[in-house]
């Protein structure tokens, strides 16, 4: 378990995280600052965000649970999710960019007007509540396994933490504190996964050892190949809207937007090799993870908390608790701005003041964000009481709200000749079959997937026979995705690049030597280890050093961007 080291390296982590809100606050002057950086944020810093957000704690307890079931099957998964980016390369990142907005739902109202916005608005405010609490529920079930915390208490700290730099520092906090966090994370798991290889063995310790049903994927059944291209095409409209397409219109132009998606891509690619070799390792390990806790209602989502305390030294077990932190602070950070965005420019400022100011919309947004992350705790405790599983939880909303919300969202990017009310009747196709699906005839994934998208693609198409006119808001949107942005649309925003890519570097740098520090209540076989540990993480800093610090389309605000700094 985790002693006194780990929970020294956890307070340091917290208090990291708080300081990187007060850090990047100097950078919010106003609404568009606060919810898209102003379109400035660096791709490559938006790129790991996004990441980091599509990557929550539920891959070390949920996913860590399939992977030690059923083995190599996990990783066409994560292969889906790769894929998805690669849509967003391909097709999606540029379109988003152009649309020139602060949020998602502002697309919405032009491309099918005021009533599909609104329905849009509530609809993904009150679903995405639940697969945010589902992804604060994680991460208390593996800290709560480790320390042998109160799970309800674990939930009320962390989400205090989230919430603290979420409110202060907006989408600049959002996405820096994701950079850092990806710095923790993937030396921590790389470090991990070697140490279960040597630990079985090798690669082939692992392959030989695995039960056989572990190293197949069938064709049917849960895990299989149909269920994995039904996973594809799920994830493919959560990875390429709400708060990932906030990414794509968070930097500077086009090209910044699809270099994100494609480090997405790689980084998921790589990641599916990678993430659950501990779990797999367990599987050997330890074939029966109920008698160590029979207390966990899925045991099997404790095995990546299993290996780290098999395999890590203290210390870096405090690492591993704080990569978990990482995983799902990234997820709930940009959930939460993305939430508040919709509640204070899509919901507050349209419906009740539309004349309010920059300031006035800046303090709204930290108000909903303080409000949107108090009831996603408070559905964390319920999930918490009630025992569920974590994996079934997650599906259930991330499918449900995927596939209602996906469908109109993205082929409205894409096809232009449908009605005004093709959105919401589309959306409404999907949201009823899928609750029918879910709640009433206990559809299977795969029967979610057949029972669900067809229809609600037919509808989108069908209603182009019915398209008379054009309207105001269309004609703009569309002109707009015909024109790649121009260096001035951003020539007065400060470029915060240097300063942020100055502050990462010195940052990482001092995780990787105080991680040296470790040597010092470890015994000598530990050490491999922390220096691995630790080399890794100084590499990255010195190469975040040489990171091109500045725009190409420099500006006279840039100036002020070095004075704040």
């Amino acid at each position: 378990m985790a002693n006194s080291t780990d929970y020294a390296v956890i307070l340091c982590y917290i208090l990291l995280m708080v300081g990187v809100g007060f850090y990047v606050m100097r950078f919010n002057s106003t609404a568009s600052e606060y919810f898209r950086g102003g379109s400035r944020i660096p791709w490559l810093v938006a790129g790991l965000s996004s990441f980091m957000s599509g990557f929550s704690a539920w891959t070390f307890t949920g996913g860590a649970g399939v992977a030690y079931g059923s083995g190599i099957a996990v990783i066409g998964l994560y292969l889906g999710n790769a894929l998805s980016f690669l849509l967003g390369y391909y097709v999606f990142a540029s379109r988003w960019r152009r649309t020139r907005i602060s949020t998602v739902m502002e697309y919405l109202s032009d491309r099918y007007g005021p009533a599909t916005h609104q329905t849009f608005s509530w609809a993904t405010i009150i679903f995405q509540l639940f697969t945010s609490a589902t992804m604060l529920y994680g991460l208390s079930l593996f800290v709560s396994t480790a320390c042998q915390f109160s799970v309800t208490a674990t939930i009320l700290v962390t989400g205090a933490v989230i919430l603290s730099y979420s409110v202060v520092g907006g989408l600049w906090a959002v996405v820096v504190a994701d950079f850092l966090q990806a710095s923790i994370l993937l030396p921590f798991c790389v470090v991990l996964a070697a140490a279960s290889l040597v630990h079985v063995g090798g690669f082939s310790g692992l392959a030989h050892s695995l039960p056989p049903q572990m190293k197949t994927i069938s064709l049917h059944g849960e895990f299989g190949w149909i269920y994995l291209v039904c996973w594809t095409v799920m994830v493919s409209f959560g990875y390429n809207t709400a708060a990932m397409a906030q990414r794509y219109f968070s930097v500077e132009n086009e090209r910044a937007a699809k270099k994100a998606a494609l480090l997405c891509c790689g980084l998921f690619f790589v990641g599916a090799f990678l993430w659950f070799i501990p779990p797999m390792a367990m599987r050997i390990v330890y074939p029966n993870l109920h008698a160590i806790w029979p207390h966990l209602a899925n045991p099997n989502e404790a095995s990546y908390v299993a290996a780290s305390l098999t395999f890590l030294p203290h210390g870096l077990i405090g690492v591993m608790l704080a990569a978990m932190f990482s995983a799902t602070m990234a997820s709930l950070s940009a959930q939460f701005n993305f939430k508040s965005a919709i509640m204070s420019k899509d919901i507050y400022q349209t419906l009740f003041r539309p004349k309010a100011g920059e300031r006035e919309l800046l303090i709204v947004g930290a108000c909903m964000t303080l409000l949107i992350g108090g009831l996603t705790i408070a559905l964390a405790v319920i999930m918490a009481s009630r025992g569920e599983s974590i994996f079934e939880v997650m599906m259930t909303f991330n499918t449900l709200i995927s596939l209602s919300y996906g469908p109109p969202a993205l082929l409205g990017l894409v096809f232009r000749r449908t009605p005004w009310w093709s959105g919401i009747a589309t959306f409404a196709t999907g949201f009823i079959l899928g609750i029918l699906g879910d709640f009433v005839f206990h559809w299977t994934f795969i029967q979610q997937i057949v029972f669900v998208v067809p229809p609600a693609f037919a509808v989108f198409f069908l209603s182009m026979l019915f398209d008379r006119k054009e309207w105001p808001g269309r004609a703009s949107l569309f002109k707009r995705l015909d024109t790649p942005v121009d260096p001035s649309e951003i020539s007065d925003v400060p470029d915060f690049s240097r300063p942020v890519f100055r502050f990462l570097s010195r940052t990482v740098a001092c995780i990787g030597l105080a991680a040296l520090l470790l040597l010092i209540p470890n015994p000598p076989g530990a050490r491999m280890t922390i220096l691995a540990f630790s080399g890794i993480t100084l590499a990255v800093a010195a190469s975040l050093w040489f990171v091109p610090g500045t725009s190409k389309f420099g500006s006279k605000a840039d100036l002020l961007a070095e004075q704040k700094s």
